[in-house]
């Protein structure tokens, strides 16, 4: 299945931040909302999304994402997903990125983004994994800055619950 980008639920986003892990990314910014790549990962019955991010710093718990440089012709990195802030989310709190909204530089950045991170799919999908896996564990979870995947699986159904009642 193709990776898109989605806009999360704020008030679902500001559940988890306040109830499940504080290392929930805001999405409110200046210029854009925050946004998400997905799915990432289905794990436990749960779809996660990781978060798309100006962060250009090669680490475990990153995947960068690249493009030509204009001048060298180099791959440099334009953007990355965190998985270490990765969090579960049911479609129903989601919404498809609208490219349209958006100047048309920035849409050109867009699609780079997502046509590189659909081309290197398998990859994204084997980096969640393995970083899901790290975050089951305090310590690697600590070392790593990396949230609480099980927490927030479990703040994932309470806020199901609640909208449902």
């Amino acid at each position: 299945m193709k990776l898109k980008f989605y806009e999360v639920d704020g008030e679902y986003i500001k559940y988890l931040k306040e109830n499940g892990d504080e290392k929930i990314p805001n999405i409110n910014y200046e210029k854009h909302k925050k946004f998400f790549c997905g799915i990432v990962l289905t794990i436990n019955n749960f779809n996660y999304f990781a978060p798309v991010s100006s962060y250009h710093k090669k680490v475990h718990t990153v995947f960068l994402i690249m493009d030509k440089n204009r001048k060298s012709k180099e791959l440099e990195p334009i953007s990355s997903l965190r998985f270490s802030f990765m969090f579960p989310c049911p479609i129903e709190y989601l919404n498809q990125k609208d490219f349209s909204k958006e100047d048309e530089k920035y849409q050109i950045l867009l699609r780079k983004e997502l046509h590189y991170c659909n081309v290197n799919r398998e990859k994204i999908k084997k980096i969640a994994r393995e970083v899901y896996k790290l975050g089951l564990r305090e310590g690697t979870r600590s070392k790593f800055n990396i949230c609480d995947f099980k927490k927030l699986e479990e703040k994932c159904l309470e806020y199901i619950d609640l909208k449902d009642n």
